[in-house]
Formats: structure tokens, C-alpha cells, sequence
């Protein structure tokens, strides 16, 4: 407790009293049903507050039928959201930890999967990132929607939640009319700056209305829309100053970011590498110009940053949302000085915001039981019969089998050829813009091991004699992929390199020119490009999809594509690598099936997906009563599939049914 005498410090926000600092802000699980929170989000929830967060913020629930973000938002104006709002204040509030709903309307800003409604905003001006144009919102309309928030704040009153947050963050409709870039009305609600603050003056006075001055209403904003033409510090600060002359506001939620362009939605969810705890230096402005309680949250995963940030007076409030996302037991685990233990955060993006974004429930890729908790804890907590196990491949989804068998008290053995653990982490982790994610997986795994009980045993290659000797009850095949080489010509060529020799080592010399060929449209190929182009090659990514990262995230492509651009790399998609003949290279176009002939280069790189190693587990497969296949070995997908696997293959063993070990 000593060590974080700030971060476990209580505190008064409105009318709300916070046991400790450590926020999880509002963020989708699409867990939601018909505009109603579903019994999937309540466990998650849950199992953030017995973790020990002091404060949850749920996700937005949508102040008006015109505001619903996508077919999965809470609608908050509902009054038949008030019975889930009661259950999941009610649990929660059994840990200690409180509650607040975010009042959201996206204005232009609309993700839906369903049909699409038309868009309401102060002004027609596009959201650029989803092609949107909007309306502009008559008064009556901008009465109705005034009035959606207050209502919507008084059903979360109502229901026993502890306060509100209103989403003026990344461009929102609060944002689109304050902000002289999408405001261009001439009446009351446009024009001077006043007029243009009117809107969200006008909502939190309404919301006062409706709730009465006992209880805790706030906003969120982006101190930096980190866009071209947004909201910079210098606009925040006197949007603040402004907004607290004028009417209450209990708290300042700091963000940055902007959804309506690419650069701006980076900072919605920043992914690894972009800086930690970067929002603490805004928020420290935003708190001496508000005088208010502040909190800030983007990139801050260590429980010793947060307590700095608290104790320089940078913010009242961190939010640590991904960090209680990979270990909800993060808040538990520091207050009681055992930080070895905490999982740390990626910032890999793949399953919190990756699976919003393609219409999924949240997930982690280091703890495959966030989202699921509702699915997977009968699993965990039912009977088992302890077994010897025996996990050969010490990637992550051998690592993950190996430590969840033996936190359920199994006999664990983990065999790996290498000398090292991690797999294609150790790939990964000699990539410029995955170091990170590479490095602080492999450390939240090489801690658990060192407090384990498993028996690893690296530089060692399985044999069936060695199988014998053992007589495990459960054998899991966890032994990856192999690079994929495409069947044209000229691929024994020595100038011809997998990425994997590249960035392991195997490479030999170069050459000036080199031609990388994405097959796959992830990670891979970019990195290899910038690598090279960082180390001054004349470098020519070519990919087979229709642009760059086709497969990865957005956030995450937007700073693959600022890197590429800043180094100058030449970029062409919907290419493909036809072989080489008679020391040319041929391009095949995806969509004409033309031809090109490239005479001058040195060297190729491949990044052209991954052959499992199958093999192992169709030789082994008759040596234990129980043999598993899983991660790459099964097939090559990414890391979360491979952790998901670790972890459900684990579970199983061993389990009681009908007395019966399975």
C-alpha cells in the first residue's frame, strides 16, 4: 500500500466517493441486446470490480434513437434499460467499486452494422473515415436530443448508478458543435464561440434538471484531436474555462483523438508503439484551467506510472482500461505489492477494439477469459482429476496450455527444441512496431513460469522414447508453422529470404534494392519494408491486397502507413509475386493478370502466410489416452487464437463428468 500511497488513495468526485484512483473507461463489449446490456457484460464486469477498479464507466448508451452508434449501443433513453442498469450497479457495487454511464450521441459519426439511419450533426460537413454526410439538426431536433440526455441520465439515476459521463471525446456531437471545423450555422447554436458552446452548456443543464444536484455528472473530451484541422490544447483549455463559469461540471474525462479521420482514430485505442501515459501532460493543463478533478487514461499500464500521474497532480483519476482488460485482478495484485504477477497490456489492439470493430464481443489476446467470463468460469471452477501433462512447443499457445494446466494443479511438462521461449514471439520482437507487444508477452509469460511448478525443459526435441518415459495422460501439440514458399520458379534463388530469416539472423548480405511481397496483407511484410528502409535500402513493398495491413486493425494500419510514408517506401498494392526468370522478377496484377518484369534487384523477401507442422501430432496421436492439437499447429491464424486454445485445452483436462475424467 505504501508504495502507491496515491493511487490507493480515496477520493470525492461530485457525489461520489472513490475508494482508490484506477479507472476503466467506457469501452464497447458488444454485449448488448435490443439496446439492453446483456448478462455477458455483467460478468465482465464483475470480474473488473472484484479485481478492485475503483470506478467503471459503462459503455455509451445512446441519449436518442437517431444516436445509436451500431446495432450493439445501449439505449439509454430506454426505460427498459433501468433492470440491467440495477443488476449490474448491484454487483458491482458488492466490491466496492461504483458505476457511471456514458451519455453518447455520435452525430455524423455512425458505425452501424444494420441500416444505416440517416446522420444528425450541427452542420453537413462528412466524417471522412466512414464516407458519412450528415445533416444539419433543426432546433427541434436539437431540443429533442438535449432532452434524450437528461432523460437518459435519469434512468442511470434511477437504476442506482453512481453518475455520468458525457461524451464530447473524439468529435462526437458535442464536439461537432463547438468546434469551428464542423459548426457552420448561423442561429443561436452557431457562429461566436458562445453560441457554439451553447449545445453542451444546454445538455449539462438539463441533465441537472433531471437528476437533482446529488449526484455526479461529467464530460469527456479530446484535449487533442491530433487531426489537421481539430481541437488542439490551447482549444480544450478555453472550452473548459468556459464550461466551468457556466455550469457544473463535477469532472473532466482527458482523451485525444478524433473518429472522423484516420489519424485522429489512432488515438481512440492507440496501439503499441505509440508512447505511454502520452494524455498525462494535457491533463495536467486541463486540470489547472478547470480546476475540476481530471482524469486521463490512453497507454497507461503500469500501476507505478498511474501512482506518478496521481501523485504530480497531472489528474484525480487513471484510466488503466486495457491494463484491467488483460488483468482484472491488476487493482488486488498491486495494493498488495505482488507486481510480478500482473499480466501487462500489449497494446496489440486485436481483440478489445479489433473485435468491436468487426461487429464481435470484446476479447484479450493475452487473457482469453476477458469477455468470456460468463462461457469459461463454470469451466474453471468445475472438478477436476489431476493428470500429467505434457506440452510440447513453448510458443504462446504451448505457454498458455502449460500455465493454465497447472494453475488447475495438473502435473505439468513443457518441452521446446529451442533454447528459448516464445515461438514467433522472438520474430516479433526484432520487428521496429512489435517489439513492444513481442517483448511484454514474453515477459508476462517468463514470469509466470519462474512462479509455476511446471517442468520446462527448452533445447530438448521430443522423442517417442522420451513420450514412453513420461506416459503422459494428456499430450498438447503446440510446435507453430513454417514459412509458406509459393510453387513458382525461382524460389530456391539464395536471394529469395523469408521474413523469418530476415529478422532472425539468416539473411546474409542484401543488396541495395529489395522487393518485399506481401501475400498475407498482416504485419509481417510491413515490418520487414520498414526495417529495411531503416537500415537505407531502396525498398518496394508490394502486397496481394486491395491496400496495405488489409488485415490488421485500422488504428494500428494508421501508423504502419505514417512510417511507410515517412520513410518513403514505395508502396503497390494488388500485386503478387510471379517467381523469377532468367534473373527477372515477375509481378502479377490481382485484378488485370498482367504482367510485369522487374530486371533490377537484389534481393526478395516473403511474407506469404504460414504451413502448419502438423506432422508431430499425426505420429504422436496414439501415445496418451488424451492428444490435443492447437495453435499454429492446428493452423496458422494469429496469437489470439493460439492463447484461446492454450487456455480451452487446458480447462478440459482432467474434468469430472458423470464421473468420468476427460
Amino acid at each position: 500500500m505504501t508504495q502507491f500511497k496515491h493511487l490507493f488513495s480515496k477520493v470525492k468526485i461530485g457525489n461520489t466517493e472513490l475508494k482508490n484512483r484506477i479507472l476503466s473507461t467506457a469501452h464497447q463489449t458488444n454485449y448488448v441486446e435490443n439496446g439492453i446490456p446483456t448478462p455477458e457484460m455483467l460478468a465482465y464486469h464483475v470480474a473488473r470490480a472484484k479485481g478492485g477498479a475503483g470506478l467503471i464507466i459503462l459503455e455509451a448508451a445512446a441519449v436518442h434513437s437517431s444516436g445509436m452508434l451500431t446495432s450493439h449501443t445501449i439505449a439509454g433513453f430506454d426505460e427498459k434499460v433501468i433492470p440491467a442498469y440495477v443488476e449490474i450497479a448491484k454487483k458491482l457495487h458488492q466490491y466496492g467499486t461504483k458505476v457511471f454511464s456514458q451519455l453518447f450521441h455520435g452525430g455524423r459519426e455512425v458505425v452501424s452494422s444494420d441500416y444505416r439511419n440517416a446522420a444528425w450533426s450541427s452542420s453537413s460537413e462528412p466524417s471522412f473515415r466512414f464516407g458519412i454526410m450528415p445533416r444539419p439538426m433543426n432546433i427541434e431536433e436539437i431540443k429533442d436530443v438535449i432532452d434524450g440526455y437528461g432523460i437518459s441520465a435519469l434512468m442511470a439515476k434511477r437504476a442506482g448508478l453512481d453518475g455520468v459521463e458525457i461524451c464530447c471525446s473524439h468529435g462526437y456531437l458535442p464536439a461537432q458543435f463547438w468546434s469551428s471545423n464542423t459548426n457552420y450555422r448561423t442561429d443561436e447554436y452557431g457562429g461566436t464561440f458562445e453560441n457554439r458552446m451553447r449545445f453542451i452548456v444546454e445538455i449539462l443543464q438539463r441533465v441537472w434538471e433531471y437528476v437533482g444536484d446529488d449526484f455526479t455528472v461529467g464530460i469527456r473530451m479530446s484535449a487533442d484531436e491530433m487531426t489537421m484541422d481539430g481541437t488542439n490544447v490551447a482549444d480544450a483549455v478555453k472550452i473548459v474555462e468556459y464550461l466551468v463559469e457556466n455550469v457544473r461540471v463535477d469532472f473532466i474525462n482527458v482523451t485525444s483523438g478524433d473518429s472522423s479521420t484516420y489519424a485522429g482514430s489512432t488515438h481512440i485505442v492507440p496501439p503499441s508503439p505509440i508512447k505511454h501515459a502520452y494524455n498525462s501532460p494535457h491533463s495536467f493543463k486541463i486540470r489547472m484551467a478547470g480546476a475540476v478533478p481530471v482524469f486521463v487514461g490512453s497507454r497507461i499500464i503500469d500501476p507505478v506510472d498511474a501512482d506518478k500521474i496521481v501523485g504530480a497532480g497531472k489528474a484525480d483519476m487513471v484510466g488503466m482500461t486495457r491494463a484491467l482488460i488483460v488483468d482484472p485482478e491488476l487493482p488486488n495484485k498491486a495494493i498488495r505489492g505482488d507486481l510480478q504477477s500482473i499480466d501487462a497490456c500489449l497494446g496489440c489492439i486485436q481483440a478489445c477494439i479489433g473485435h468491436y470493430s468487426r461487429g464481435l464481443p470484446i476479447g484479450c489476446v493475452q487473457n482469453p477469459m476477458a469477455g468470456k467470463e460468463k462461457e469459461l468460469l463454470p469451466l474453471v471452477q468445475s472438478v477436476k482429476v489431476k493428470q500429467k501433462v505434457l506440452v510440447i512447443g513453448a510458443g504462446p499457445a504451448g505457454l498458455h496450455a502449460s500455465l493454465t494446466a497447472d494453475a488447475e494443479g495438473h502435473e505439468v511438462i513443457l518441452v521446446e527444441q529451442s533454447n528459448e521461449i516464445g515461438g514467433l514471439l522472438q520474430t516479433m520482437r526484432k520487428a521496429p512496431l512489435r517489439q513492444e507487444v513481442a517483448e511484454t508477452m514474453l515477459d508476462n509469460y517468463t514470469r509466470k513460469l519462474a512462479r509455476s511448478n511446471i517442468d520446462v525443459q527448452l533445447g530438448r526435441k521430443i522423442t517417442f522414447e522420451k513420450i514412453e518415459e513420461i506416459k503422459p495422460d494428456v499430450i498438447i501439440c503446440a510446435v507453430g508453422s513454417r514459412p509458406y514458399i509459393p510453387h513458382v520458379e525461382g524460389t530456391d534463388d539464395p536471394r529469395v529470404l523469408t521474413v523469418d530469416q530476415l529478422f532472425n539472423g539468416n539473411a546474409g548480405s542484401i543488396g541495395k534494392r529489395v522487393l518485399v511481397f506481401d501475400l498475407m496483407g498482416d504485419w509481417p511484410g510491413i515490418e520487414a519494408a520498414i526495417h529495411l528502409k531503416e537500415k537505407n535500402h531502396d525498398v518496394t513493398l508490394y502486397s496481394a491486397k486491395v491496400h496495405i495491413g488489409k488485415e490488421i486493425h485500422q488504428y494500428l494500419v494508421n501508423e504502419y502507413l505514417k512510417k511507410l510514408y515517412q520513410l518513403k517506401v514505395d508502396v503497390r498494392p494488388h500485386f503478387d509475386f510471379g517467381g523469377i526468370h532468367n534473373n527477372q522478377v515477375k509481378l502479377r496484377n490481382l485484378f488485370t493478370h498482367e504482367s510485369e518484369l522487374i530486371n533490377e534487384w537484389d534481393t526478395i523477401v516473403l511474407a506469404t502466410g504460414r504451413v502448419p507442422n502438423y506432422e508431430l501430432y499425426e505420429k504422436v496421436k496414439g501415445m496418451a489416452p488424451v492428444v490435443k492439437q492447437i495453435g499454429d499447429c492446428l493452423a496458422p491464424r494469429t496469437i489470439e487464437e493460439a492463447t484461446y486454445e492454450g487456455l480451452t485445452s487446458a480447462l478440459e483436462i482432467g474434468v469430472i463428468s458423470s464421473g468420468i475424467p476427460v
